[in-house]
């Protein structure tokens, strides 16, 4: 399971890597609005094609729209959280106890973000989102046993004067 988790990890984090780094590249002095009009066009993304396309059309049609200064936020945005994400990975790869809790906390802490844009823009993808998310916590919590009683050290360890 840790395996999955450190394969979700790296995937979204290089995905939010490479998009953060497209939309620092293709800003709008070098024509990004054409250069989103070319990949529609030479992809055939129109709206009467398949949900897909669709829903790739709606994203470039959006990222043709947003002004330059929220552009570089979203990018720097996208590069930081992407960047959390391979660290979370790579502690995972290495099987360090860090790493575990740091998907844990981070995981933890966009839940109701997830939550309150599923109740206010539903979809499947969302929905797919924040069910993955509350597995990975589930699994997290039961492997660190975090809320189950353990015997206290001074009760394990044996006494000095006990002899």
């Amino acid at each position: 399971m840790i395996r999955l988790i450190t394969l979700e990890r790296f995937i979204k984090g290089g995905v939010l890597v490479a998009g953060s780094v497209a939309l620092l590249v293709l800003d709008r002095h070098s024509g990004a609005h054409q250069v989103i009009l070319n990949i529609q066009s030479g992809y055939n993304l129109d709206a009467g094609r398949s949900l897909w396309h669709r829903l790739v059309a709606s994203v470039l049609d959006h990222a043709a729209g947003v002004p330059d200064r929220r552009l570089i936020a979203f990018a720097v945005a996208g590069l930081l959280y992407g960047g959390l994400e391979a660290l979370e990975g790579f502690g995972l790869l290495l099987r360090r106890r860090w790493a575990e809790y740091l998907v844990l906390i981070a995981t933890v802490v966009f839940i109701p973000v997830e939550v309150e844009e599923l109740a206010t823009r539903p979809s499947v993808f969302k929905a797919l989102a924040l069910l993955v998310n509350l597995l990975i916590v589930a699994y997290l919590v039961w492997r660190k046993r975090l809320f189950l009683e353990r015997p206290s050290q001074m009760q394990s360890a044996p006494r000095a004067d006990a002899a």
